[in-house]
């Protein structure tokens, strides 16, 4: 499982990194360059916070899955 969460956050850094690069044009005085700077903060905000609510909806349900089994065992 953690071999495919690094790999995924390395491919997503990888593009990032790509398309942030500065190139001819690029200028942070244009008017939507703001806008762009906030939506990749929050989209790269977005993947961390929604990959630990994944991580902690995973142990819930092996919590739950658990507490099922240690009932069925108990009651027979």
């Amino acid at each position: 499982m953690k071999r495919v969460v690094v790999a995924m956050l390395s491919g997503v850094l990888l593009l990032i990194s790509q398309v942030l690069q500065a190139h001819p044009g690029h200028d942070h005085s244009h008017w939507s360059s703001d806008l762009i700077h906030l939506l990749t903060i929050l989209s790269v905000g977005g993947i961390i916070v929604g990959s630990f609510v994944y991580k902690q909806l995973l142990r819930r349900v092996k919590y739950l899955q658990r507490e099922v089994e240690n009932h069925d065992v108990q009651c027979h």
